[in-house]
């Protein structure tokens, strides 16, 4: 599927998203890490690309979770905290090269209610000692207001920005059609039109 084998790696390769990609250095050039981000926008805009690429990108090892799956209880989060008790993880260890753990969990929204407010408490704590990215559609409400979870919004990239990505199709018109949405772009562009279903007959008198 191309919008997995043609995933950028790295944040060089990432058109638009700017100034996000500016905190995102920043941040993770930063030490001790007082602070978590929360990428949030549409499904579709890459933000989950963006926070494994800036982890890569500036020599972490990501250690990324699907939050909606794997965070569902207490003992999910109890399970999490102590995978980051060490700034890195084993995998690096064993691969030689020491390289620090950066913690990515996308769609944060879609965790369990309880998990995320014991995840915050851990997240804006002072004993927390990896970089946190977080990505979500909608903001949940265990998030919102606390002072150490910076919100970074990320906007639909615009056609000018796409047209590197496509440049022998009318960019302006795939952006409207699928919202901007470059995931739905690539599918489409692989596959064509999904198949739909015929319409029932209805059964005559």
């Amino acid at each position: 599927m191309w919008s997995e084998t043609r995933r950028p790696e790295y944040l060089d390769g990432i058109v638009g998203h700017a100034d996000v990609k500016v905190r995102l250095e920043s941040y993770l050039r930063e030490q001790p890490y007082a602070h978590v981000l929360l990428l949030h926008g549409h499904p579709g805009t890459g933000k989950t690309t963006m926070a494994l690429a800036a982890a890569r990108t500036f020599g972490f090892e990501p250690l990324e979770i699907n939050a909606s799956q794997s965070m569902r209880s207490h003992a999910d989060v109890e399970q999490l905290i102590q995978s980051c008790e060490h700034t890195t993880n084993i995998a690096s260890l064993i691969r030689g090269d020491k390289k620090r753990t950066c913690l990515i969990l996308d769609e944060i929204d879609g965790s369990d209610p309880h998990a995320q407010r014991k995840l915050a408490e851990w997240m804006t704590g002072d004993k927390r000692k990896v970089p946190v990215l977080l990505t979500c559609n909608e903001i949940p409400r265990n998030l919102k207001g606390k002072g150490r979870v910076e919100v970074l919004r990320c906007y639909p990239p615009r056609p000018a920005d796409l047209a590197v990505l496509f440049p022998q199709h009318d960019v302006a018109a795939l952006a409207k059609r699928f919202k901007h949405d470059i995931r739905r772009m690539l599918q489409f562009l692989q596959y064509g039109e999904s198949d739909t279903l015929p319409v029932r007959t209805q059964p005559t008198e």
